[in-house]
């Protein structure tokens, strides 16, 4: 049974790093191509205050664009852009 399990999780690790790999060489193509490995996001950030009487105000600051890179994972210091799209929004706790 352990050696089933162990195999599993070494196919599972190695379907993993294959796909990672192939998500970076595509970008480092379409980075020596041209093809538009990059792109923007509007972020919007606000601020979350804790008062005393447990409520939270909100308080809206000003969007940023943020950049991002086509890809499925982050790479080169990026989040992906299919992430900052669907979390638009930022909290910041105080």
């Amino acid at each position: 049974m352990k050696k089933i399990a162990l195999r599993g999780f070494a196919g599972i690790a190695t379907a993993a790093l294959m796909v990672y790999t192939a998500d970076f060489a595509v970008l480092r193509y379409r980075v020596v191509r041209n093809l538009a490995p990059y792109n923007t996001v509007t972020v919007r950030y606000y601020y979350e205050v804790a008062e005393k009487n447990n409520r939270t105000e909100y308080a809206f600051a000003s969007a940023q664009a943020q950049n991002c890179v086509n890809s499925l994972f982050p790479h080169q210091g990026f989040e992906p852009c299919w992430y900052l799209r669907r979390h638009a929004e930022r909290p910041i706790k105080i």
